[in-house]
């Protein structure tokens, strides 16, 4: 498991190795959006958010496609 900490040593989140978060959603969300710099507690690597908020689809993929009738 790995944690995930601010500038301040304070844990944010928590993910397994292969960077799936099992803890600490809502605050992750909001330190990204604060800008915060988060560091990976072990290596002290900046941690790429890009990992945990990409999505496979848009949220406007469904509103695209007209329904079949």
């Amino acid at each position: 498991m790995k944690t995930i900490v601010d500038e301040a040593g304070e844990v944010i989140a928590k993910a397994t190795d292969d960077h799936t978060l099992i803890g600490g959603h809502h605050r992750l969300a909001v330190a990204a959006s604060l800008g915060q710099r988060l560091f990976w507690r072990d290596t002290g690597e900046p941690v790429k958010l890009d990992l945990f908020f990409r999505h496979k689809f848009s949220s406007t993929d469904s509103l695209s496609r007209s329904p079949r009738l």
